[in-house]
C-alpha cells in the first residue's frame, strides 16, 4: 500500500491580508482610528502618554502623514526594559516594571482589537479564500495547518466544512465536535483563547475573540473550582517572543510532529522574516532530525494589488533556500494565496514557478 502524503500549509500574515486581516504595519494606524464602541479611557491614557513621550506621535491627531514604528518596535522597547529590568520616566513619571508590562498588555490587546473589529465587519456572503483552501484539500492526502495568525479565518472555514480543528493542546471547556478532525496549530496563539493564570487551564471562547474584550469582559476559568480571570495567549511579533506557556509548548511540539511527517510544505503569505527564530529553528529541527528536505513551495505573491517588486522576491528566494540543506526542493511559485486557495495541494507539481530570482 502507497504511503499516504502529508502536507503542511503555513499560514502567515498575508493569507489573513488576502480576506481583510490588516498587516502588522496597519494595526496601530488602524486602532487609533476606530470609532471608539467601548470606552476605554485608562488604556488609550496610557498608549497616549507612551506615544508621546517614545516617538512623538499624538494619538488624539492622526494624519495622513503620521508615521507609526511597527509592532515589533513597539513592543522590542517595552519588552527589552522587562528583560533588564529597567524603567522609563514618562511625563515626569517613572514608569516601573509593573506599568510598562501594563503598557505592553495594552499593546497586545490593541492588536486583538483591531483585528477583531476588522474581521467582524466583513459583509456576510463575501468570498472567503480560506474556506476555498479547505474545500480543495486532497481527500486521499493528510493535511495540517500551521498558523501564524490570531485571527479566526481557517479555525472558521474548518468548522464550516463540517470539520473540527485539533489544536495540539486541551481546553477545559467543551467544544463542539464535527466530522472529521483538521489538524490546526496555532504558534502565536489566537484571539479565542484564553488562559487562566491561576490554575492554568486553557479556555476556547469559540466564535466570541475573546481576547479582544476588556480585562472585567473576558470570560472567566471553565474550570468548576477556580472561576479566575482569564488572560489572551497572544505572543506579539518580536525577536523577545517567550515561548514559556504550557499550553503553546504543546502546540509547537505537534507542529514539529507534523513537520517530521511532511512531504510538501507550503508557506502562503510569509517571508521567514528574520526576526521569527523559533520558526526557523523548529523548520530546522524538523529538516535535520528527519535527515531529509520535503519539497517546498513558496506562495507569496499578491492578488489586485502592485506587483510585489523583483527585488524584494530575490530577499525572499534567498532566506528560504539558505534554511533548507537542499535548495534545488525550493520552489518560489507565482501564485497568489487566493489562486493557490482554488487550486490547493494536489497541483503542486504543476504550479507555476517564479523566474529571474538566482
Amino acid at each position: 500500500m502507497a504511503e499516504r502524503r502529508t502536507n503542511v500549509i503555513f499560514l502567515g500574515a498575508g493569507a489573513s491580508r488576502a480576506d481583510g486581516a490588516p498587516l502588522q504595519f496597519d494595526l496601530l494606524r488602524e486602532y487609533f482610528c476606530l470609532p471608539r464602541v467601548r470606552p476605554r479611557k485608562k488604556m488609550n491614557g496610557e498608549l497616549r502618554l507612551f506615544f508621546q513621550a517614545f516617538y512623538n506621535i499624538d494619538i488624539t491627531r492622526i494624519r495622513e502623514n503620521t508615521t507609526f514604528p511597527t509592532f515589533e518596535e513597539v513592543l522590542g522597547a517595552l519588552e527589552l526594559a522587562l528583560h533588564r529590568e529597567e524603567t522609563f520616566r514618562v511625563a515626569g513619571t517613572v514608569w516601573n516594571q509593573y506599568r510598562i508590562r501594563q503598557c505592553r498588555e495594552y499593546v497586545i490587546t490593541l492588536i486583538c482589537i483591531v483585528l477583531a473589529a476588522k474581521l467582524g465587519a466583513m459583509p456576510t456572503g463575501r468570498p472567503n479564500h480560506h474556506s476555498n483552501l479547505v474545500a480543495h484539500l486532497p481527500p486521499n492526502e493528510k493535511t495540517c495547518f500551521i498558523s501564524l495568525n490570531y485571527d479566526l479565518l481557517i479555525d472558521n472555514a474548518i468548522r464550516q466544512a463540517n470539520h473540527t480543528p485539533e489544536y495540539g493542546t486541551e481546553f477545559a471547556n467543551r467544544i463542539e465536535k464535527l466530522g472529521t478532525t483538521v489538524d490546526l496549530y496555532k504558534l502565536h496563539g489566537s484571539l479565542n483563547w484564553l488562559r487562566c493564570p491561576t490554575c492554568g487551564s486553557l479556555t476556547h471562547t469559540g466564535n466570541i475573540k475573546g481576547a479582544s474584550y476588556p480585562a472585567e469582559q473576558r470570560q472567566r476559568c471553565e474550570t468548576s473550582k477556580c472561576k479566575a480571570e482569564t488572560i489572551p495567549i497572544v505572543i506579539p511579533p518580536t525577536f523577545f517572543k517567550i515561548m514559556s506557556d504550557f499550553h503553546l509548548q504543546q502546540v509547537w511540539h505537534h507542529a514539529e510532529l507534523a513537520l517530521l511527517e511532511a512531504h510538501r510544505i507550503f508557506f502562503c503569505g510569509y517571508s521567514l522574516p528574520d526576526a521569527d527564530m523559533h520558526i526557523r529553528y523548529l523548520l530546522k529541527r524538523a529538516e535535520v532530525n528527519r535527515g531529509a528536505t520535503p519539497q517546498v513551495f513558496i506562495i507569496s505573491n499578491h492578488s489586485n494589488r502592485p506587483e510585489k517588486a523583483l527585488a524584494d522576491k530575490k530577499l525572499e528566494n534567498g532566506r528560504y533556500r539558505r534554511l533548507f540543506r537542499e535548495p534545488s526542493k525550493v520552489v518560489y511559485t507565482t501564485l497568489s494565496f487566493e489562486e493557490f486557495a482554488l487550486r490547493g495541494p494536489s497541483e503542486a507539481e504543476t504550479f507555476p514557478r517564479e523566474t529571474g530570482l538566482d
